[in-house]
């Protein structure tokens, strides 16, 4: 089990013109995440409790894993977060995302917990996934990593 500090590590927060609906399918569904996520194309396993999303390279191999341990449909997510591209013995932390209404857009909240020494540069990458979860939502275009 992780340990569960009770302050984030790191927050991001952005607004997105969006439906609650659309920003929930965005955040748990495999398919939408493969349109949107900065540095994979494809993805597999759809948030579900106890169910893990992998994240893919180009070449098939999994990037990051994302296991989901609490679900408040349309509102809240939980997951561990996995980072494959270190090595296979990288410790764990742990992810949040919110969705807030707030007319015709939809607060999102990422907080990321128990980030261990080393992967600071997870934050970086908040930034970039939010980022392109942001313009995917609005215009239809990501942000995509080149290479």
């Amino acid at each position: 089990m992780l340990d569960q500090n009770p302050k984030p590590d790191f927050i991001h927060q952005t607004l997105i013109r969006c439906t609650q609906d659309a920003l929930w399918d965005a955040l748990t569904q495999a398919d939408q995440i493969a349109q949107y996520h900065f540095a994979c194309d494809a993805a597999e396993g759809d948030a579900a409790l106890g169910a893990p999303t992998c994240i893919l390279r180009k070449d098939g191999s999994t990037m990051l894993t994302q296991t989901t341990t609490a679900l408040e449909p349309k509102t809240r997510i939980e997951q561990s977060f996995e980072p494959n591209w270190i090595d296979g013995n990288t410790a764990h932390s742990r992810i949040v995302f919110m969705i807030q209404p707030e007319g015709a857009h939809c607060l999102l909240t990422c907080e990321h917990y128990d980030i261990p020494a080393g992967q600071e540069g997870v934050k970086e990458g908040w930034a970039r996934h939010v980022a392109s979860l942001k313009s995917w939502l609005e215009t239809g275009q990501p942000i995509k990593m080149e290479g």
